[in-house]
C-alpha cells in the first residue's frame, strides 16, 4: 500500500527533517514539501492526500484553520512546539500529536499508526454491502451496538449513546464527555438502532430521544450540547414529543 503524503511547515528545517523521516518509511510516498498552508492547498485541491503532517503556527493562515476549511479531511498528524494546541487536535479528530523537536522514534510510532489506520479504511466493504456487514462493523443486539475505532471494536450501549453525528465520512458518537469516530453513513446507523427511541433530526444528526433535556425553537439541548432540529424532520419529532407531554 502506498500512502500519499503532505508535509506542511514554514520552518525549512523541519520540513527537511519530516521529508528524510518519510524517506525512511517504506509505504509513504511523498508528494510536496510546503511551506504555507495556502500552498497545501493547491496540491489538497488537485491530488489524492491520504495523510497530512501539518504544523499549526504558520504565517497567513495557521494549520487549525486549514484543517477546519477542508470538506475531505485526510489523517492528520500535528507536527508543533505548542502543546496548548492538544485540545483543537482532539476536536478535529487528529491521528496523533508530534511536538518539536520531533525524534525519528516518535515520527516512526505515529507513522505506524497512521498506516494502520488509513490500512484499515482502504480495506472495508463495499458501500453495497449488507448493513450488519457494512463499513460501520456495527450490529444490534441486546440494546448495544459494535462499532469499529482506533484499532478496537467497542461495545456501546443504546441507554449510554447521547448523539450520533455525521462527519464526512465519518459518524461520531457522543456518550457522555466520550467521543467515539467510526467510519460509516449516519444512515446505516439509523436502520440500526431502535425506533422510536432514536430519531433523526437533522441530516447531520440522530438523537436518543430520552437524554433530550430541553427544547428551545430549532435547538435541542443534552448536556451541554445543541443539536439543530430541521425543518424535514420537525414534524415527527413534535408529534413523539406531544405523545409523551403531560402539561402545558
Amino acid at each position: 500500500m502506498s500512502i500519499n503524503c503532505l508535509i506542511v511547515d514554514d520552518e525549512l528545517l523541519a520540513r527537511r527533517l519530516l521529508t528524510d523521516y518519510v524517506g525512511k518509511i517504506p509505504e509513504l510516498n511523498l508528494i510536496a514539501a510546503c511551506a504555507s498552508a495556502m500552498e497545501a492547498q493547491r496540491f489538497l485541491q488537485k491530488q489524492r492526500i491520504d495523510l497530512l503532517f501539518l504544523d499549526i503556527q504558520m504565517p497567513d493562515i495557521t494549520g487549525i484553520s486549514l484543517l477546519q476549511s477542508l470538506s475531505h479531511r485526510p489523517v492528520t498528524i500535528f507536527t508543533t512546539a505548542f502543546a496548548e494546541y492538544a485540545v483543537q487536535g482532539y476536536e478535529l479528530f487528529v491521528l496523533d500529536y508530534l511536538l518539536k523537536p520531533i525524534s525519528f522514534e516518535r515520527f516512526f510510532q505515529a507513522a505506524g499508526r497512521a498506516v494502520a489506520h488509513i490500512g484499515l479504511l482502504h480495506n472495508q466493504p463495499p458501500p453495497q454491502a449488507s448493513p450488519a456487514a457494512g463499513s460501520l462493523q456495527n450490529e444490534v443486539a441486546n440494546g448495544y451496538i459494535f462499532v469499529k475505532s482506533d484499532y478496537k471494536i467497542h461495545k456501546i450501549a443504546h441507554s449510554d449513546i447521547d448523539v450520533m453525528e455525521a462527519y464526512g465520512e465519518y459518524v461520531v458518537i457522543h456518550s457522555g464527555r466520550q467521543k467515539i469516530m467510526t467510519l460509516g453513513q449516519l444512515s446505516k446507523m439509523e436502520q440500526a438502532l431502535p425506533h422510536p427511541g432514536f430519531l433523526r433530526v437533522h441530516r447531520s444528526f440522530i438523537v436518543n430521544f430520552s437524554k433530550i433535556d430541553a427544547i428551545q425553537g430549532n435547538t435541542l439541548y443534552i448536556g451541554e450540547k445543541e443539536i439543530p432540529l430541521s425543518k424535514g424532520y420537525r414534524d415527527a419529532f413534535m408529534q413523539l414529543v406531544q405523545k409523551n407531554r403531560l402539561l402545558g
